[in-house]
């Protein structure tokens, strides 16, 4: 009996999506591998979506915790953006054809790189993991907010079939087409997860002895970060040489 719930265990925590590097100080740049580790319901997966928040359209919740976890229900709706807390977020690729055959960078409006996707070879579906690797640009809090820490929360797509729109739900955790490990609230119909456990959680902390919180600040707040509906609209369809191939057209 301990042996099953041992393995149990195990096949649970590698069931999720996550960062290998999920914790950093603000201000330090972190060469990271995004762990693909749950198949679409024993289906192998043959292209991956990795899009951050653009900071310029992305969906801030806060939390007087500051020490609030992701999924805590302490997080409230912010009305402020998220520069008012970040000064910026950016990625580079790392080159590695070890899964996938092809990427290619996401740019945001600016033509700054916010994602990646990578097509063009399989994850097995039973007992593999593959490591998707991502160069996350120092992100630095801004010095007069009182976030103590913010969690980036990307949004996530391992695709194992290529659907439609109309045949992709991303509330429905059986589907067999692709696996979403993206925020349930960005408001998209096709696109959100069903609950704050999915999405993998990048923690920046605070770095309080260069970068001290305002005495107005108390212990401080805890901030999560998430790409908007439009942003999932505009950088999550999977675009080559001008034609769009994932969701199907």
């Amino acid at each position: 009996m301990m042996t099953a719930l041992i393995i149990a265990a195990w096949d649970d925590t590698q069931a999720h999506t996550r960062f290998e590097i999920n914790t950093t100080k603000e201000g330090v740049r972190v060469d990271n591998n995004i762990m693909i580790g749950h198949l679409c319901t024993n289906e192998p997966v043959i292209g991956q979506v990795t899009v951050f928040p653009d900071v310029t359209t992305a969906l801030v919740d806060t939390s007087p915790d500051s020490n609030a976890a992701l999924p805590a229900e302490t997080f409230t709706r912010s009305d402020q953006p998220a520069t008012a807390f970040i000064q910026g977020l950016t990625i580079a690729g790392i080159m590695n054809r070890d899964t996938f055959s092809m990427s290619a960078l996401i740019r945001d409006g600016t033509g700054n790189p916010i994602g990646v996707w990578s097509a063009g070879g399989s994850i097995p579906d039973h007992n593999w993991v593959a490591k998707m690797p991502v160069r996350i640009n120092p992100i630095n809090i801004v010095a007069d907010s009182c976030a103590k820490k913010v969690i980036i929360a990307p949004a996530i797509a391992n695709v194992c079939q290529v659907t439609s729109l109309n045949e992709i739900d991303g509330k429905n955790p059986d589907r067999t087409d692709v696996d979403f490990w993206t925020a349930p609230d960005s408001g998209h119909p096709k696109f959100d997860a069903p609950g704050w456990n999915f999405p993998a959680p990048f923690t920046v902390n605070r770095d309080l002895e260069t970068n001290p919180l305002p005495s107005s600040c108390g212990e401080g707040i805890a901030v999560r970060i998430y790409p908007s509906a439009a942003q999932l609209d505009r950088d999550f369809p999977v675009v080559v040489d001008g034609q769009q191939v994932w969701p199907a057209p």
